[in-house]
């Protein structure tokens, strides 16, 4: 695996004088060899010699490190573990090593130990062994409080809860309703295997409604016809509510009709039914469907949260009613109307009536805006963007002061030593314990470090929005220049992919198994690699960060090619795949690209694509490039085949009385 910050060396820290003193550079590389062999030793469990070597290192950065390493192996040695929490308090190691000893004590049953040191954390395997610990100190009130707190969800817990809700469950305070609340959650959540287990626990009332919502999950169209709901059953209520939620994912039209007739029918919660409206409502909206408009118009206020009002916007921006795109704005919250996305959308709006003295107004207060909706509004009265950076003050004496705090020589030795995961979670343990003005100084640190992805987190926590320098770095731009002069690609356009997949971050990995700075999925560097005749010998090579842009620029190039050279469609494509950026092709006539945009039905590839349009101008202003203003880098979109219509239908929704 590629090192994030290999380049990264002590020598060029040393050199802009933020470490205490070239004498301390020196005695820190002195001193790393004898830490390796310290660790090595610790590993090895040559005691006297890790002691030894420990002895020369006090001053040495890591040094809680070997300490952490050796108490780790030595749980039982409660003296030196409570002066080592004690020495070094919020820091991670002590965190990280109260955990391993809660652990342990847990494993030991001593649980009025475990109750003394617990401290609240979000680790969901402590909190169940504190209650534990309450429940075996004879605070079974406390105990059993925390076990109701713990048990309402779809996933499963670790065997430390499953003890705790045994004895729980042997309590009057447990009821059938819990039982029922969780195995509706996890039904919901898909876990197959606890809804095994928790069948086991129902009353055969409820044992039979469950076997029934089994077959409703498999197909979720039985609530169509004549089932065994019973309308006065609020469990039937909830598997009805259930199905309509699943089947506004396959044929939103069909799922939101059975909806409005027949959801009074059942005992629902207001919460429950008001999310099911606010469902099939952007079902609907999502598949641009022509009653989306109105049912989302009828949804009560109460229930119409941001993304509902959103979208009132966008079904009347889809119809190009713009006397409607007017009445839905005025439908939105106060703060949301100064947003620069619904300031634009105003504006244009008026200027489609005739009103363009006032839409000029409004579109200068959204032009003030760096990102896509203040771009467009800066072209359409074509006025200056708002590209000017103001970079953070902060002194090479605050730099300095930052830099030998224990935390940051700390991170700089596990870089130095290639140790990058550690060093990133160390740094960002180290930024929550700082004042607001350090997390600025931090974020200038990590600039100054080379450390581009942790600058920009950093400068995100500073709320640092105006320093470009920070958030828009070039630390990878011989690189990105390289491979982009080599296909052929537009420099700004790559950098703001990357900005946006990865922020910089070479190691960087989704849940869906993306990988790398431009976040390839190994079947596409698979296919870039042949496309280039090359050979990817691993997965994990898509780490390097070369080749990562290499098989990237290609893959976006391919892309652009696809879609006729439009960076925007290119763009959506990059995001949600070619055949859902295919799909959103405008039928019969070209739309603005603007409206395009705003009315791609997935929010997050909507985002993306307006989010990286905004980059690329910003990168075309970092790298000194002429700039294209946004009408150009996102033109209009150009009709695709007309869309083969689907066969009328009748929509089946009787349910049985």
């Amino acid at each position: 695996m590629p090192k994030l910050y290999s380049f990264i060396r002590l020598s060029i820290l040393c050199h802009l004088l933020l470490v205490p003193a070239t004498a301390f550079c020196t005695q820190s590389e002195l001193q790393r060899p004898l830490f390796l062999r310290a660790e090595m030793a610790i590993k090895q469990g040559r005691t006297t010699e890790a002691d030894g070597l420990m002895a020369e290192l006090t001053d040495y950065p890591l040094f809680p490190y070997l300490l952490y390493q050796k108490l780790v192996r030595e749980l039982d040695n409660t003296d030196s573990i409570e002066k080592f929490l004690d020495r070094f308090g919020q820091t991670r190691l002590a965190v990280l090593l109260r955990q391993r000893w809660l652990e342990r004590l847990a494993t030991q049953g001593e649980w009025s130990k475990y109750a003394q040191n617990y401290r609240n954390t979000e680790n969901i395997n402590l909190q169940c062994n504190y209650s534990l610990a309450l429940a075996n100190s004879d605070r079974k009130i406390e105990a059993f409080s925390g076990a109701e707190k713990l048990w309402p969800t779809g996933n499963t817990l670790p065997e430390s809860c499953e003890r705790l809700f045994r004895l729980w469950q042997a309590s009057p305070s447990f009821t059938t309703g819990h039982i029922w609340k969780r195995f509706a959650l996890a039904i919901q959540k898909g876990n197959r295997p606890l809804t095994d287990d928790l069948q086991t626990l129902l009353t055969p009332d409820l044992l039979a409604q469950a076997k029934l919502w089994r077959q409703v999950q498999a197909n979720p169209r039985l609530v169509l016809t004549c089932s065994t709901l019973n309308p006065k059953d609020p469990a039937s209520g909830l598997i009805f509510a259930y199905a309509i939620d699943k089947l506004a994912a396959e044929d939103p039209l069909l799922a939101q009709t059975a909806w409005v007739l027949h959801k009074d029918r059942f005992i629902i919660d207001a919460e429950e039914a008001a999310r099911i409206d606010r469902r099939t409502a952007l079902a609907l909206a999502g598949q641009r469907a022509s009653q989306a408009g109105a049912y989302l118009l009828e949804l009560p206020d109460a229930n119409a949260d941001a993304q509902i009002r959103g979208w009132r916007v966008r079904a009347a921006l889809s119809r190009e009613d713009w006397p409607g795109i007017l009445a839905t704005i005025e439908l939105l919250q106060a703060g949301e109307r100064k947003q620069s996305q619904w300031l634009y959308w105003r504006a244009r709006a008026l200027e489609m009536v005739g009103e363009s003295k006032t839409a000029t107004e409004i579109y200068k207060l959204a032009a003030k805006e760096r990102d896509f909706y203040g771009f467009n509004a800066a072209d359409r009265i074509g006025v200056d963007y708002a590209l000017t950076s103001k970079p953070a003050q902060i002194g090479e004496a605050e730099l300095k002061q930052l830099a030998e705090k224990p935390s940051f020589l700390a991170i700089h030795e596990l870089l130095a030593l290639n140790r990058d995961g550690e060093a990133r979670s160390e740094w960002f343990h180290a930024i929550k314990l700082l004042l607001p003005n350090e997390v600025v100084a931090a974020a200038k640190l990590a600039q100054v470090w080379g450390l581009d992805n942790l600058a920009i987190n950093t400068a995100a926590q500073a709320v640092q929005w105006d320093d470009l320098t920070l958030r828009f770095p070039l630390g990878t731009n011989s690189m990105v220049l390289k491979e982009s002069q080599s296909q052929g690609a537009d420099p700004a356009m790559i950098h703001a992919l990357v900005r946006r997949e990865s922020a910089f971050d070479p190691n960087a990995g989704s849940p869906a198994g993306a990988m790398g700075l431009m976040q390839l999925m190994p079947a596409t560097g698979e296919l870039m690699a042949r496309r280039l005749n090359e050979m990817l010998p691993s997965a994990n090579a898509l780490l390097e960060p070369e080749r990562n842009l290499r098989y990237g620029i290609a893959y976006f190039n391919q892309l652009m090619e696809k879609f006729g050279n439009h960076f925007g469609l290119a763009a959506a494509a990059y995001n949600a795949g070619p055949n859902r950026a295919a799909h959103w092709i405008p039928a019969g006539h070209a739309l603005p690209a603007d409206t395009w945009v705003e009315t791609i039905p997935i929010s997050e590839t909507r985002q993306y694509v307006a989010a990286v349009a905004s980059y690329a101008v910003i990168y075309q202003s970092r790298l000194g490039q002429p700039l294209r203003r946004i009408r150009y880098l996102l033109p209009d979109v150009p009709p695709g085949p007309q869309p083969v219509a689907n066969p009328s239908r009748s929509l089946s929704v009787s349910i049985c009385d």
